[in-house]
């Protein structure tokens, strides 16, 4: 900034014949203090600017967010409505390499904790409760869901390469680290991307990120796993809470983005133990690898999403009764144009199998197609129509209408 002496100082020329050798100085040491003082002030007024530095601490702290809410039809099993989300994004960045970044979401509507069955383990002979630690069940997600799945502090300590800690999305498929609600087609995320990638999938870690060239990036994580000793994935997820970490989990990303309008990646997570100590067989430890490779294109008005993603756990480990679990795997492709630059069609076809060593039929099968319209580049009204094949003899198929609204900001 250029810094400019006080008119006073033309006044001194005029006015030094009438003074006293020690008043002028004395005049001079009074501006050089007042310049001094103007100086600090303009300094300041650049960092609250941008936000860093001696600035205010909310010029540098951003709030976002979003929300979904939608309608669904089930022929002859559901009708409902649900305040499906609302997600709270808080962040801080504290200098040019230092940021802090969280997510709160809350689920349902509302949360209720209807399990108020607790026990008392590692009491002490006397009982005394202060040395007991209580353990409570956990509430039915149908009563609500609250959970903070982001929370984390970032530092560059590169230009093209970073560090994580705390609690992170798993860089893993195509919605699980980006997920919302304009920025994916259909009402709710795709099958697949929730039952064999069990999204939204967060554990607590270290991660490395980064470019290695122009277009093409690295995510490394260390960090917390699953938990399950029978093989179910869904479940497996511990949530941040109290997580066992017996056996650390690594996940290795690599993405492609050097063509504008494509995207391509793929992700290697490995667990070596998903019972986390517990294994199903006694002396058997439940190893799993998940891989998935993912296509993500946008060409003018023309779309199309691919994913592929496979379980392969270790039969040994699992029980005689769930080894079918051992292999799980799934897929799904997804065409879409914009016939407008906000109005959108797309159409889904999905295929998942989460007992894929069974002896009978367990493949799920599900057609989509739908609209989305964009009242504004973060906020959208979708519908679709789903025919979902349940793949049990007997069992009604899942056929059904959603209708849906979401936003973020």
């Amino acid at each position: 900034m250029k810094r400019r002496l006080l008119p006073l100082s033309i006044g001194l020329a005029f006015s030094a014949p009438l003074m006293a050798a020690d008043d002028i100085e004395a005049l001079r040491q009074q501006l050089r203090t007042q310049q001094s003082q103007i100086d600090a002030l303009a300094d300041q007024l650049e960092s609250m600017q941008s936000g860093t530095g001696g600035g205010r601490w909310y010029d540098a702290t951003t709030l976002g967010g979003y929300g979904e809410a939608y309608y669904k039809r089930i022929d002859g099993q559901t009708d409902e409505v649900d305040a499906y989300r609302l997600v709270l994004f808080l962040s801080h960045q504290f200098n040019d390499k230092l940021r802090f970044g969280s997510e709160l979401e809350i689920e349902h509507g509302y949360v209720k904790d209807t399990d108020t069955s607790c026990t008392v383990t590692d009491s002490n002979a006397s009982g005394d409760l202060q040395a007991s630690e209580m353990v409570c069940g956990k509430p039915s997600t149908t009563q609500g869901y609250l959970a903070v799945e982001q929370l984390f502090l970032e530092y560059h300590y590169l230009n093209d390469h970073r560090v994580s800690a705390g609690q992170l999305l798993v860089p893993v498929g195509i919605v699980n680290e980006t997920h919302e609600p304009e920025t994916f087609l259909g009402v709710f995320r795709p099958p697949v991307e929730r039952e064999v990638i069990p999204s939204t999938w967060f554990e607590t870690g270290v991660m490395a990120s980064g470019s290695v060239m122009p277009g093409v990036s690295y995510d490394a994580l260390l960090s917390s796993g699953l938990k399950n000793a029978e093989g179910k994935i869904k479940d497996g997820r511990q949530r941040g809470s109290k997580a066992n970490a017996s056996d650390l989990a690594s996940t290795l990303r690599v993405k492609y983005t050097a063509i504008p309008g494509v995207e391509a990646a793929g992700t290697l997570h490995r667990q070596p133990d998903m019972s986390q100590g517990t294994p199903g067989v006694a002396g058997e430890d439940l190893g799993g690898v998940l891989k998935t490779a993912h296509v993500a294109l946008q060409r003018g008005r023309f779309g199309l999403r691919t994913l592929v993603a496979r379980w392969d756990l270790d039969d040994e480990a699992l029980t005689a009764s769930n080894v079918k679990r051992s292999e799980q795997d799934g897929w799904y492709v997804e065409p879409s144009w914009k016939l407008t630059p906000t109005f959108a069609v797309f159409s889904r076809y999905s295929e998942w199998d989460n007992e894929k060593n069974d002896n009978v039929d367990s493949e799920w099968k599900e057609k989509s197609l739908g609209v989305s319209w964009f009242l504004d580049p973060r906020a959208v009204v979708k519908a679709d129509l789903q025919r979902r094949e349940d793949p049990v003899a007997g069992n009604t198929d899942q056929d059904g209408f959603n209708l849906g609204i979401g936003f973020s900001f």
